[in-house]
């Protein structure tokens, strides 16, 4: 109990109401900005980006299933990210924000469009793929926003819990390869999400650090907590 008590205080039950009302307005802002997708995902498009490689890889059905596994990643992430590492969750939340605002640049100026293949298939995984094709668009693919969303939260709990990470770490990456495997994007789709997961993960981490390092009374602990580990 000591040690989950120990680990509960860099979270954000013991953070403070200020820095609990920050948390709760990073979370509205990233769902806001979230919902610009939607107004985005059309046509014309400008750019058509597949490679020789995107030619040449199959349809391959149970991808559907990391491909879908996305928001719930995310979300339970978050959710525990908020509880346990305050400012994990909130370099992990500012960095999907500007993702966002960043990928609606390219949507909006450099629109792309992926060509999906007509499915034959009457498996449960090939139902599953036409699903996604009816609950999407085939526009807004660079950069992917599955590739750069699963890598920032692949990238903060290799920071969180670096020693356990590898699972979720992998996790992400078949997030990643699912985009190309079920035809959802192109090789180069991949590349921008992860140039900006990297990008954005590396400049709100630093800038945390250099703001929590300015403003110790954020991450100092509470009175009820005095003595134990900063966080």
């Amino acid at each position: 109990m000591s040690s989950l008590r120990k680990q509960l205080q860099r979270g954000v039950l013991f953070a403070g109401w200020k820095t609990a009302a920050v948390c709760v307005a990073l979370a509205v802002a990233d769902y806001v900005a979230s919902l610009g997708y939607d107004v985005l995902n059309h046509g014309p498009y400008r750019m058509f980006l597949r490679t020789p490689i995107d030619q040449a890889l199959p349809v391959v059905p149970i991808a559907v299933i990391p491909y879908d596994s996305l928001q719930p990643f995310i979300y339970a992430s978050l959710v525990i990210f908020l509880v346990f590492r305050v400012r994990v969750f909130q370099s992990a939340v500012l960095s999907m924000i500007a993702t966002f605002l960043v990928s609606y640049v390219f949507f909006a100026l450099l629109q792309t469009y992926v060509d999906r293949p007509t499915l034959t298939g009457d498996d449960t995984f090939t139902r599953m793929i036409r699903d996604v094709y009816a609950g999407d668009h085939p526009f807004n693919d660079f950069p992917s926003l599955h590739v750069s969303t699963s890598t920032i939260i692949a990238i903060h709990w290799w920071r969180f819990l670096r020693a356990y990470s590898l699972p979720l770490v992998v996790w992400a990456g078949l997030i990643a390869i699912s985009t190309v495997l079920v035809k959802q994007h192109y090789v180069p789709d991949i590349g921008g999400g992860l140039v900006l997961a990297f990008g954005t993960s590396i400049l709100f981490w630093h800038l945390l650090e250099r703001w929590h390092g300015a403003t110790p009374n954020v991450e100092a602990p509470s009175r009820r907590t005095a003595g134990l580990s900063r966080r």
